[in-house]
């Protein structure tokens, strides 16, 4: 072995050249595994091949709050302890908060440890625009690792991506009408996640002063109440909000307190004193409360696509985040640009059975539907039964809900579910403000393998809830059988290039459309009071203007 010092004693020709080469090879590992300060301690990156042919830096799974174990479950976030030398931040090991599996055999994985975020970037030394990613899963599944969904589509247009664990079901979102647990722990998992991109994303060259939110399903009902939050303002800066929002009759006042002591129940835990029954929670090992969440909603609450936890009013919080009537808060996103919309046939994603037993249910539930739907203008009797008439004549053309028209219940149930709590939340906002509001409809359907292919026999034309994120992300579970992006010149391409130029157009700018270029040959206009208009998003680009929905034919008395 050759002594570098014995070397430099002698005055070795030799020296000069092994020493430029050593500190050759140093730099280039500091090149492809870069170091980054945070407020925490140091944190060390690695240089990614991404699908498109670019390279850039990806930091995984970087800790934003306390493991929010033992005594911190169900609490508060907590800041991360800080930790002594470089932090090895280069390998995604697919940390996700605890979970049941949304295929057989449903399994649950995870681990309460998970509040951890991920941060991608093409350069260190610039100030770009930052976009917030926040995942769906119907507030109990779901994870923003890697693993499931990668940002090389949306990194060629030159943002930073960050994307976030948050806590899920009783974990993060059990309400028990008492200080002691009184919900929305998701939430304010994401506002810590917030706090931290502020403080430390410029030294990931992004920009603290440019931040936009945008999540899908669930992840936009989070996004919605961050807009809304006063304890969130300041933390970023516009909002995407894809299939969902707090108007929903999912998103919003699930996690009551009746449903937090059924969980309870369900492990044994007959008390009704909310205190006791939190530590005693605490005591349970979190593999056993989640499998009994799957059991909290019932049969028909399932049919009616209520959700066992989402978002709650929590002014009995120490720290409240929705500290008043969910509608007095709409007003707080009135200085955000936001841009919104839903996917035509969104409700397909939870259907794939035409079986005659299976048609019956859904006559029988038709009536629970119109009920749902008639809350949200809290609609009396009568209105109600004028209501179930439309509906019948509207959508099955006074028909009984049958086989071979499957279709029809499915662009039925979108409506209900997010079409029209869509567009209650568009005609409220151009109503309120002049901030810029944009929206959208994603009507395509092409050859790229989606969620929904994963998990669901499409019966019906149009979009599936989740289809467009497979142009928005790569997604490894759906590229197994094809790992190449779309290919230059196909249809694909072309809807991927345009979903991710208008996505990161709306980040940089506040605006989708500022200028033309080969994808993008349509101004998108946003809506207004005297006209709302929003932009089908197909194999062309089109502007429409808003249908009326099916409540707008309905008098509600009480609104005289």
């Amino acid at each position: 072995m050759i002594c570098l010092q014995t070397l430099r004693r002698n005055h070795h020709p030799w020296i000069e050249c092994i020493e430029l080469l050593v500190k050759w090879k140093r730099t280039c590992s500091t090149i492809h595994k870069p170091i980054v300060a945070t407020n925490q301690g140091q944190v060390q990156g690695d240089t990614v091949k991404g699908v498109l042919g670019l390279s850039y830096i990806a930091f995984h799974e970087i800790p934003y709050a306390a493991p929010p174990i033992g005594k911190l479950r169900f609490k508060d976030p907590e800041p991360p302890a800080p930790w002594v030398g470089v932090r090895d931040a280069s390998t995604c090991t697919r940390k996700i908060c605890v979970q049941t599996r949304d295929r057989p055999p449903y399994n649950v994985i995870g681990e309460e440890d998970c509040l951890y975020l991920n941060v991608y970037t093409n350069l260190l030394d610039q100030s770009k625009p930052v976009m917030f990613w926040i995942h769906g899963g119907a507030f109990v599944s779901g994870t923003g690792n890697f693993a499931l969904l990668q940002p090389d589509y949306l990194l060629a247009k030159d943002v930073v991506i960050v994307t976030v664990n948050y806590r899920l079901a009783a974990f993060g979102f059990l309400n028990l009408g008492h200080r002691a647990v009184p919900g929305n722990q998701g939430l304010k998992d994401l506002i810590a996640a917030l706090q931290w991109v502020k403080e430390n994303i410029a030294n990931f060259g992004g920009d603290p002063n440019n931040v936009t939110l945008f999540g899908q399903s669930a992840g936009t009902v989070l996004t919605h109440a961050l807009t809304i939050s006063p304890s969130a303002r300041g933390l970023f800066h516009k909002a995407i909000l894809q299939s969902g929002s707090l108007m929903c009759p999912w998103g919003f006042g699930q996690s009551r307190p009746a449903r937090g002591f059924k969980l309870a129940k369900l492990l044994g835990i007959t008390s009704t004193d909310p205190e006791e029954v939190v530590e005693l929670l605490r005591k349970l090992p979190d593999k056993d409360i989640a499998k009994v969440q799957p059991f909290i909603a019932t049969k028909e609450e399932a049919m009616l696509y209520k959700f066992p936890f989402g978002m709650n009013q929590d002014e009995l919080a120490e720290n409240p985040v929705l500290p008043m009537q969910i509608e007095q808060l709409y007003p707080n996103d009135v200085d955000i640009p936001i841009m919104s919309g839903y996917c035509s046939c969104e409700m397909g994603f939870f259907i794939d059975d035409n079986e005659p037993d299976t048609v019956k249910n859904y006559n029988k539930y038709l009536l629970g539907h119109i009920n749902v739907l008639g809350g949200l203008r809290k609609l009396g009797s009568t209105e109600l039964e004028d209501l179930l008439k439309t509906v019948k004549d509207r959508y099955f053309n006074g028909q009984p809900i049958s086989r071979d028209r499957i279709d029809l219940y499915l662009y039925f149930i979108t409506d209900v579910y997010i079409g029209i709590p869509f567009k209650l939340y568009v005609e409220d906002r151009v109503k309120r403000t002049s901030t810029p509001s944009y929206f959208y409809r994603f009507s395509y359907v092409g050859k790229e393998k989606t969620y929904a292919d994963l998990l669901v026999k499409r019966l019906g034309d149009g979009a599936y809830h989740m289809d467009e994120l497979a142009y928005l992300f790569y997604s490894p579970r759906c590229k197994i059988e094809n790992p190449d992006p779309p290919a230059c010149g196909t249809k694909d391409r072309i809807i991927m290039e345009r979903l991710t130029t208008m996505w990161t157009n709306f980040a940089k700018t506040g605006n989708p459309t500022p200028c033309y270029d080969d994808f993008i040959k349509i101004r998108w206009e946003p809506g207004t009071k005297d006209k709302i208009n929003y932009l089908n998003i197909d194999e062309e680009l089109k502007m429409l203007t808003m249908e009326p929905h099916v409540l707008s034919c309905i008098r509600n008395e009480r609104s005289k």
